[in-house]
């Protein structure tokens, strides 16, 4: 077993089976579960073409498929790309061209773009649609169905062995110009980005040891209101997944301030990760306006990062 992001959370989902992982509107996941799909995916994509180290678009909005397919990717040893779903075509282009992603999952509704620039992509030949009310032309692009190849799926979890100098690749946003990517071996991500795998306490000193931290941890409840395409909300998410916590996701695109704090009343949310006042300021009016006498009282913590968290807008939440 090594300090790879694929063994760890299999290792979890074996120590705490029946515990809950992902709730996502109506989508309740328990790790057992969780593991079963992402590992029938991988499966799916590995069947489909997708090789150790090749680069994968995750074309999503917030949801249980997200968590699905950042896993499976991880299963096979390939390198996970988030894409930015606010991006026009020239930028989509240039990014998945950067990547050298070979293969894309993304929602239905962004079929018709990803049409568009297909043809400039020769390394991009595999892609996965997830679902959604959009009904979006799906003529030119004729992409696999999600659900249907994760089904045909392999359970077995017959992988070969991980290395924790696998890479993990995380874009940013563009702000100081095109996306870089970003790249870290997944033992460095685990230890400089996702509390040495265990929240609870000091960093786990063997992997194996990630089973009885996940086992012996009190419920606890966590929610990433960012977007999953931003590290900030994706590593919320694996942290608190690393620990065998519930992972509260607030579906679909856009952010709405009332919608996040009553899942926090009706989940019982004890972690909050946001991005800086662009969230927080939101989520303070929302509490201030009349009706906003939401349940709070779960909460234990506000974290921020990626951007300026003003002491003003903490003493606002704060009251």
């Amino acid at each position: 077993m090594e300090f790879h992001l694929g063994d760890l959370l299999e290792c979890v989902a074996d120590a705490v089976p029946d515990r809950e992982a992902l709730a996502c509107g109506d989508r309740r996941l328990s790790y057992r579960r969780l593991d079963e799909r992402a590992t029938q995916l991988a499966h799916a994509l590995a069947d489909a073409g997708v090789a150790q180290g090749d680069h994968v678009g995750l074309y999503l909005y917030n949801g249980a498929e997200f968590i699905e397919s950042l896993i499976a990717v991880f299963k096979i040893r390939a390198v996970p790309i988030n894409v930015n779903y606010r991006y026009v075509d020239s930028e989509l282009r240039y990014l998945f061209d950067n990547a050298d992603a070979v293969a894309v999952i993304h929602q239905r509704e962004f079929a018709p773009r990803l049409a568009t620039i297909v043809s400039d992509l020769p390394k991009l030949r595999i892609c996965v649609c997830v679902e959604d009310s959009s009904g979006a032309d799906l003529s030119r692009l004729r992409p696999l169905d999600y659900e249907q190849v994760l089904a045909e799926g392999s359970p077995e979890r017959n992988f070969g062995p991980r290395s924790s100098g696998d890479l993990y690749i995380a874009y940013t946003g563009g702000t100081t110009g095109l996306p870089k990517g970003v790249m870290w071996r997944h033992e460095d991500l685990l230890f400089g980005a996702l509390m040495g795998g265990n929240p609870w306490g000091e960093p786990l000193s063997r992997p194996e040891e990630i089973a009885a931290t996940a086992a012996s941890a009190a419920p606890f409840c966590a929610l990433p209101a960012a977007p999953l395409m931003h590290v900030a909300a994706q590593w919320t998410a694996l942290i608190y997944l690393l620990g065998g916590a519930k992972v509260v996701l607030s579906p679909g695109p856009g952010f709405d301030p009332d919608r996040i704090w009553r899942l926090v009343e009706q989940e019982k949310v004890q972690a909050l990760s946001i991005v800086g006042d662009a969230m927080a300021r939101p989520l303070a009016d929302a509490l201030a306006r009349p009706g906003g006498d939401y349940d709070t009282s779960s909460l234990m913590v506000i974290g921020s990062g990626g951007a300026t968290f003003s002491p003003a807008v903490k003493a606002q939440l704060a009251e």
